[in-house]
């Protein structure tokens, strides 16, 4: 069986300082009329469908994702040199050079994705027929049983920052690293039943032992 490494995206592989939170809130305020919608609203292991639905029950998130990414993309370009967190380069180049299969499991929908990762360069080193996306479903679990689905019984292995990526995990019988990148304490995210748990993703040598170890075994 072939194992396959999933990875988040937000607070795992890159870091935008509310770009999308940004370009959310205008897009409530355009689409639906909605000011300061997203106060006090946390994002961290959240669907980007979830989270419009959490706001106006009843109403049609797709009615907001084609405004959505336009801001999105207007804002990314306006941001100075957005680049991957420390480590994340050279960590997918070691896997790619070890042939270890590596998608996505995250909860933005596939065009916000591929818009925040082509910025940074990270788009194309994912294989998009495992991936999921927030597409895939409301809840965090949903979009993780759509990741199994496209990846069948093989090993799997969650690299996320948030405590909803390790219930994700343990949802599709996959062991999780989490990184501790993301808005969520370390604190909290020690009591995440997470396989391993690090600072930041620097460490390669050790990272890479580590899951070509955990994808082996899952």
């Amino acid at each position: 069986m072939t194992p396959a490494i999933l990875f988040d995206i937000d607070g795992t592989l890159m870091f935008l300082r509310g770009v999308g939170r940004r370009a959310l809130d205008r897009t409530l305020s355009e689409v639906w009329g909605l000011e300061n919608a997203l106060e006090g609203v946390s994002f961290a292991g959240a669907t980007d469908n979830d989270i419009a639905a959490g706001i106006a029950p009843g109403r049609d998130p797709g009615e907001l994702w084609p405004r959505y990414f336009e801001l999105l993309a207007e804002g990314i370009a306006e941001f100075r040199r957005p680049e991957p967190l420390a480590g994340v380069p050279r960590l997918l180049d070691r896997l790619d050079e070890k042939n270890v299969r590596m998608g996505l499991l995250t909860g933005n929908l596939r065009g916000g994705a591929r818009i925040k990762l082509d910025a940074v360069g990270l788009w194309g080193r994912f294989d998009q027929a495992i991936s999921a996306f927030g597409d895939d479903g409301g809840k965090r679990n949903e979009v993780a049983r759509a990741a199994r689905r496209r990846h069948g019984d093989g090993p799997l292995v969650v690299v996320g920052d948030s405590v909803a990526d390790a219930e994700a995990a343990a949802h599709i019988g996959a062991k999780v690293l989490l990184t501790a990148t993301g808005p969520q304490p370390r604190a909290q995210l020690e009591t995440a039943g997470a396989d391993l748990l690090v600072d930041d993703l620097t460490r390669t040598d050790e990272l890479v032992a580590w899951l070509l170890e955990a994808a082996s075994v899952s």
